[in-house]
């Protein structure tokens, strides 16, 4: 199956995006990781901290765990996505094999889906209420 919406150059250009996103990513892991290094220095004897600044550590480890977290799945997807570059498969939805209309490409250059089958996915893993 081919994706008739977009071309040779198109998938350049998102290539081109796509590696930008990939080195960003990759800079924002790295400064989480800074960030962890430097609050574990900070934190030394824990004797020399109040509760407020035990609280305020442990909220900053938590955004900090989560940017990482979201980061690192973003990573995994824009690499799926330049390995389907590769593949020749760009703009193809990994689940049905559907063309991805080029809009959803251009809004989410790393997407592996169609917007309905990306609904669907995010609410079979999201646990019951």
């Amino acid at each position: 199956m081919h994706n008739d919406e977009i071309d040779h150059q198109f998938v350049e250009r998102q290539r081109e995006r796509l590696l930008g996103v990939r080195d960003e990513l990759l800079r924002i892991r790295e400064g989480v990781a800074e960030d962890e290094r430097d609050l574990g220095e900070k934190e030394g004897d824990f004797t020399e901290h109040d509760s407020g600044d035990m609280s305020q550590n442990m909220f900053t480890r938590e955004m900090d765990a989560s940017i990482g977290e979201q980061a690192e799945r973003r990573l995994g997807e824009v690499d799926r996505a330049l390995r389907k570059i590769e593949e020749g498969t760009y703009g193809l939805s990994d689940d049905s094999g559907e063309p991805i209309p080029k809009g959803r490409l251009e809004a989410v250059p790393e997407a592996a889906r169609t917007v309905e089958e990306q609904q669907r996915f995010e609410q079979e893993r999201r646990p019951p209420v």
